[in-house]
């Protein structure tokens, strides 16, 4: 009797996942989740770009990065990517790690970048899936400049 539940309760989550309508109910998953990447410690100026000022003197500079998800309830993995980075050991390196979990609905990260960055500007992409399977996706746009 026992072992048929399971059973039944195993076949009914996957007939009900977030991602499908419930075929009992009829009822569709809806999130609130969303994605706000940000660099709270970064100045950002007024077309919305983040501006990290290269430290003389040190191999790289670090900044980290925030992904509030407004899911406060899950873990939340959250994937980095970015359009730069460089090449070392014969592998291409990214300026930010590539994951991360969610802590109160926000997950952290950090961001290097590397002398050979100065005047560039990097986009920072940050993605998830929330609870109903939704992928969530955000970027920002970081200046890497000399510093003054």
């Amino acid at each position: 009797m026992v072992k048929k539940l399971f059973i039944y309760i195993f076949i009914y989550t996957l007939l009900v996942g977030c991602n499908t309508q419930n075929p009992l109910t009829n009822d569709v998953c809806e999130s609130d989740c969303y994605l706000d990447v940000e660099a709270p410690s970064l100045q950002i100026d007024e077309s919305g770009y983040y501006h990290i000022e290269w430290l003389e003197g040190y191999n790289q500079t670090f900044s980290t990065l925030d992904a509030n998800t407004g899911s406060t309830f899950l873990v939340q993995k959250v994937y980095w990517n970015s359009d730069s980075g460089i090449e070392y050991g014969g592998e291409f390196v990214s300026c930010v790690n590539p994951a991360s979990y969610t802590n109160n609905g926000i997950a952290h990260t950090v961001m290097a970048v590397w002398e050979e960055m100065i005047g560039d500007t990097l986009t920072i992409y940050a993605g998830y899936y929330d609870d109903c399977s939704n992928k969530r996706v955000d970027s920002i746009k970081v200046v890497v400049d000399n510093e003054i």
